[in-house]
C-alpha cells in the first residue's frame, strides 16, 4: 500500500512538470544573432525554412506577417546602411578639411533615419507575428467556392 501512496504522489509531482516542460519547447522567440536573426523554438536554435512551417502550421496569416516584417526588416537595413555610407563620406569629408556637400550630409542623414525607422518597424512585426502564434490566434475568412458560400474558422 505504502508504494500505491508513493506512485501516486510521484505521478502526480511528475506529470504537471512535463506538461509545463512541453508547452514551453513550444514558443517560438527571435534573438538577434550576429550578422541576422536567431530562430528559436523553447531552447532549441532552428532554421528559418523551419520556423515558417511553425507559423503556416498554425495560421498562413501569422506566416506572412513574419515574412513581411523580415522583409521591411531587411530593406531599412539596407537603405540605412547607404544613408550611413553617405553621411560618413560627407563627415569624412569635412574632417579632412575638404568642402563638403550639405546636400549629400542632410540627405544621406535622413535616408539613414528613414531606414533605421524601417528596420524598426519590420522588427516589431515579426515579434507581433511571434505574439499572435504564441497567444493563438482565431481567424474568419469567408470564401467563395463553387458549391457556394464558405465561412472557415481557424484556430
Amino acid at each position: 500500500m505504502q508504494i500505491v501512496k508513493k506512485t501516486v504522489i510521484l505521478c502526480l509531482l511528475i506529470v504537471p512538470l512535463t506538461i509545463s516542460a512541453q508547452t514551453q519547447s513550444g514558443d517560438l522567440s527571435l534573438k538577434n544573432g550576429t550578422w541576422s536573426y536567431d530562430y528559436y523554438e523553447g531552447n532549441q536554435k532552428i532554421s528559418f525554412e523551419v520556423l515558417m512551417d511553425r507559423l503556416n502550421s498554425r495560421d498562413k496569416q501569422i506566416a506572412n506577417m513574419f515574412k513581411s516584417g523580415k522583409n521591411m526588416n531587411i530593406t531599412g537595413t539596407v537603405i540605412s546602411c547607404i544613408g550611413a555610407g553617405c553621411l560618413g563620406w560627407d563627415v569624412g569629408t569635412r574632417l579632412a578639411g575638404a568642402k563638403g556637400n550639405t546636400g549629400l550630409l542632410v540627405g544621406g542623414g535622413g535616408v539613414l533615419i528613414g531606414g533605421l525607422i524601417l528596420e524598426y518597424v519590420g522588427e516589431r512585426k515579426m515579434k507581433k507575428a511571434l505574439t499572435l502564434y504564441k497567444d493563438g490566434s482565431v481567424s474568419i475568412n469567408i470564401n467563395t467556392t463553387n458549391a457556394g458560400l464558405g465561412i472557415s474558422l481557424n484556430f
